[in-house]
């Protein structure tokens, strides 16, 4: 991913990852969206929740980035939350449909788009170790396409 460096970039990226999720989701059948994922025990459909839920994970990035702070729990701390996490996800997905999916994402994708405005110009390139990766103020806006990718991966389709 090029280094994004301002809120034009940003919007753009945000739109593809928008894009890219539309296309993800709306390209599983009803069996494939039921189907078992290889993920952590998700079915394709609640991947797709969690994706759509962490849509909004820009919001903090950001916030601690700009201040040249990051985030790395210990390990485990992170077990821990990545058992609520799992739970979580299983929990809050039931009765999830696509569109409804879709919906959340817009939801949650628009709480990202919100911190664009919120970066002056000299806080693009602030950054730190966020959960393990070094990233920037900028990059934290190509998170959500990335996870997508990553998860699209583990998607079990006919």
């Amino acid at each position: 991913m090029a280094e994004i460096t301002n809120a034009e970039e940003a919007q753009a990226e945000l739109d593809q990852a928008r894009e890219e999720f539309r296309e993800l989701v709306l390209g599983l059948s009803s069996e494939e969206w039921g189907r078992q994922s290889d993920n952590a025990g998700w079915t394709n459909g609640q991947l797709c929740w969690h994706i759509a839920f962490t849509a909004s994970g820009g919001t903090l990035r950001v916030s601690r980035l700009r201040q040249n702070r990051g985030m790395q729990p210990f390990g485990p701390l992170m077990a821990v939350l990545n058992v609520l996490s799992l739970w979580l996800v299983r929990i809050r997905s039931r009765g999830a449909t696509p569109d409804s999916v879709l919906d959340f994402f817009d939801e949650r994708l628009a709480m990202t788009r919100g911190m664009i405005e919120t970066v002056a110009e000299d806080e693009w390139g602030n950054g730190g170790v966020f959960l393990g990766e070094q990233t920037t103020v900028g990059n934290s806006f190509g998170f959500v396409r990335e996870h997508i990718s990553e998860h699209a991966d583990e998607m079990r389709r006919g």
